[in-house]
């Protein structure tokens, strides 16, 4: 009788410890994917602004030119010499960007991706952990009840 009562004892520790195992396991996957999602909602949100930005001075920067062109054009008397004007340093600039190899851009650009990465996930590693509750007072009143 007593070995049938110890059974028993044996049998709901081991349905209690993997019952907290898998809540712990769940709630893990569950405190990652929040984190995860944290970092990429915030990335994005960064990049929405940036990108927001660097069209407001692209805009800017278009309407500069126009006026330039149309300003060069009155000095010399021709609209279309005004254009060609102002198109041809843009023009050498991008053939520039075009035919020259930005090797030393590249690896800079992924080196700081890397960087971000690391500590991305570094970041998900360090955070302090929570204990459960649930677990916790559940394995309390179960050890008073025996």
């Amino acid at each position: 009788m007593k070995k049938k009562k110890d059974k028993d004892r044996l049998g709901n520790q081991f349905r209690r410890i993997s019952a907290d195992l898998k809540l712990y396991i769940e709630k893990r996957i569950e405190l990652m994917m929040l984190n995860t999602g944290e970092y990429l909602s915030g990335w994005i949100a960064a990049s929405l602004h940036r990108g927001v930005g660097a069209l407001l001075i692209l805009g800017g920067v278009c309407f500069l030119l126009f006026a330039l062109a149309i300003y060069l054009g009155d000095l010399l008397g021709s609209d279309s010499l005004g254009y060609v004007l102002v198109s041809l340093p843009l023009l050498l600039t991008g053939l520039l960007f075009v035919y020259l190899k930005p090797d030393g851009l590249f690896k800079r650009l992924q080196q700081m991706f890397e960087a971000e990465v690391i500590k991305a996930i570094s970041q998900n590693g360090e955070l302090p952990q929570k204990k459960l509750d649930t677990t916790e007072s559940a394995r309390s009143k179960t050890q008073k009840d025996d």
